[in-house]
């Protein structure tokens, strides 16, 4: 658009001096258009001039240190919480699993068990204990809110480990746990833990503030020329026309 108002415009100019080279107003004319085209450019390349500083100004005060600090420091509260939970659910399920192994003679019934399991689940803050067998079925279960799946590659890592597996997913607010027993038979016990939904919500826009903010801040010098040639161009159009 710019390219053709200047076509058109340097024609028409071309065109009008050709037509009044004889006349005694073609000089007036010649000048008339000089001392528009520099009077107007003149100012408006000092304020895009002006404006490119203000801009770079702003944007340099938004690379702050304090703010960067604080995006950075918003994001590590929200992954230390969760990082927080799930050092927890690992505790939580290995201190569980060493009380069903020390007393498996006396849970050797379904109702001690369940009961067990309950105490567990108030005492230990936890939102779901499951025993389940080497087929992922669920055996028995400690539960307000029902049974969460859990994820079948997660299930064959600890088929034949006696380690706990730890699953987090802060983005779906949970926290889960699996481990083998060893004094039952084919039998795991797989705990979950939900997060606060709040806090899973602020890590995911922290993340992509942090994100966002780097990707500005690595585009620094790309945004301002990319700021200073649309400025010239709308202002340009705008002389032109």
């Amino acid at each position: 658009l710019l390219l053709i108002f200047f076509i058109y415009i340097y024609l028409e100019v071309k065109v009008s001096i050709k037509r009044n080279i004889s006349s005694k107003g073609s000089i007036a004319n010649q000048k008339y258009i000089v001392f528009f085209s520099l009077f107007t450019l003149i100012p408006s390349v000092l304020i895009s001039i002006f404006s490119l500083f203000l801009f770079s100004f702003a944007l340099e005060k938004y690379f702050d240190e304090k703010i960067t600090t604080a995006v950075n420091n918003s994001y590590d509260l929200a992954r230390i919480y969760v990082d927080e939970k799930r050092n927890k659910i690992e505790s939580d399920i290995v201190l569980l699993a060493y009380d069903l192994n020390k007393n498996s003679e006396n849970l050797n019934k379904d109702n001690n068990i369940i009961r067990f399991l309950d105490t567990q689940r108030i005492i230990r803050d936890l939102d779901q204990i499951h025993l389940m067998d080497d087929k992922s079925n669920v055996i028995l279960s400690s539960s307000t809110s029902g049974y969460l799946p859990i994820e079948s590659q997660a299930f064959k890592m600890v088929l034949n480990d006696d380690r706990p597996l730890k699953i987090i997913n802060a983005f779906e607010n949970k926290s889960a746990a699996i481990i083998k027993l060893q004094n039952y038979e084919n039998t795991f016990l797989y705990v979950v833990k939900f997060l606060d939904k709040r806090v899973s919500d602020y890590l995911k826009e922290s993340e992509e503030a942090v994100n966002f903010y780097y990707t500005v801040e690595n585009q620094n010098l790309g945004i301002k020329i990319s700021f200073a040639i649309i400025y010239i161009l709308i202002v340009s159009l705008l002389l032109f026309l």
